[in-house]
């Protein structure tokens, strides 16, 4: 018998149960070690006894589309983590469409905080929010082991899915995703990001290969599939991942050609500043307005440009222009220039955010 654990199903149209269900049996080798007789299943990995969560409804929605953004981090003048102003930021994004904060990700700065700060964020921001939109808490790590703590964690400190990458120092991906996404207390998302932290968009490397990657959507528990920057590899894994769960992409500028590949969702920077461009983009595809989405697209596509390709900074600088706050990234790192400022902000402007 495997261990007792919880999984999320819907429940309603914006509503997600926190259910039980028990654990397949472990894993030896990446491969189940019982005969067809069914014979005790056994391991060398025992994955933690699961904690106590209360049964709760979420609001994590079902209806498409889906918008969440990775949430910058603000920091003091000592370059501490600002909570105060964390609190701030969520308020404002209260009042917009964003469906989601997605923390620990590459906008959040995630390499340059403690594993300490990183959770304090996810608490933090579970206090701010009210009870409303839902928390998506960032898994990086190829240890098994790791990858269930880390999202036990998260979890008990107020995230209601986890988004963990595709792992980038093990070539076997499917065995890591076996063993991990049982043991996870909330909804998987999986996402193709193999350059965190540079930005890299299509440039980045591929985690795996597109049938692999509709397989590892096909497992139980996990929510749905966060795509790369490169449509062409992308297209093909939409072919391979069945069309029952979100097929979110990442990227701003590629809103509206992947939406018309399929995806019906997203997970990206220019969510925090462009909400609702974001939702209209992808909304337009999916009732086949595709001039609608072509406009919003067209005059957006700068602002994303000019914003992401300078990092955090760009980030955190297109914020403070909108009127939250952004500040400067983490040393060793530096704010954008006067001078980038403005051209970010004239961007802004012919995207109609200012």
């Amino acid at each position: 018998m495997g261990a007792r654990r919880i999984l999320k199903r819907p429940v309603g149209d914006d509503l997600w149960e926190v259910i039980p269900f028990e654990v397949p049996p472990l894993r030896s080798g990446n491969r189940a070690v019982a005969d067809a007789a069914g014979s005790q299943a056994t391991s060398t990995y025992h994955a933690p006894e699961p904690k106590a969560h209360k049964v709760k409804f979420l609001p994590i929605p079902v209806n498409n589309p889906i918008v969440v953004a990775p949430s910058p981090t603000p920091f003091t003048a000592d370059d501490s983590v600002d909570h105060a102003a964390i609190e701030r930021n969520v308020e404002k994004w209260l009042q917009t469409p964003l469906s989601g904060f997605v923390l620990n990700s590459e906008n959040g700065e995630e390499q340059l905080l403690s594993e300490t700060e990183r959770l304090d964020i996810v608490r933090t921001v579970n206090d701010a929010r009210n009870g409303e939109k839902f928390i998506v808490g960032g898994v990086d790590s190829s240890s098994v082991t790791d990858s269930v703590r880390t999202a036990e964690a998260l979890v008990e400190a107020g995230a209601e899915m986890i988004r963990i990458r595709i792992p980038r120092l093990t070539k076997d991906v499917a065995g890591y995703f076996e063993q991990v996404v049982p043991r996870v207390p909330a909804p998987v998302v999986v996402i193709h990001q193999m350059a965190p932290g540079q930005f890299a968009g299509g440039d980045a490397p591929v985690g795996a290969e597109p049938e692999v990657i509709g397989d590892l959507i096909d497992i139980d528990n996990v929510f749905g599939y966060i795509a790369s920057g490169n449509v062409r590899f992308e297209s093909r894994v939409r072919n391979f991942m069945t069309t029952e769960k979100p097929f979110w992409l990442g990227n701003g500028l590629l809103l509206l050609p992947m939406s018309v590949i399929g995806a019906n969702g997203a997970c990206l920077m220019f969510g925090n500043v462009a909400p609702t461009e974001c939702l209209a983009v992808i909304s337009s595809v999916l009732k086949g307005d595709l001039a609608t989405a072509q406009e919003i697209q067209s005059r957006c596509i700068e602002a994303d440009y000019q914003i992401l390709s300078r990092g955090a900074a760009g980030i955190k600088a297109a914020l403070d222009i909108l009127g939250y706050e952004g500040g400067a990234p983490r040393l060793p790192n530096v704010a954008v220039s006067d001078e980038e400022r403005e051209v970010i902000r004239a961007a802004m402007q012919v995207a109609g955010l200012v």
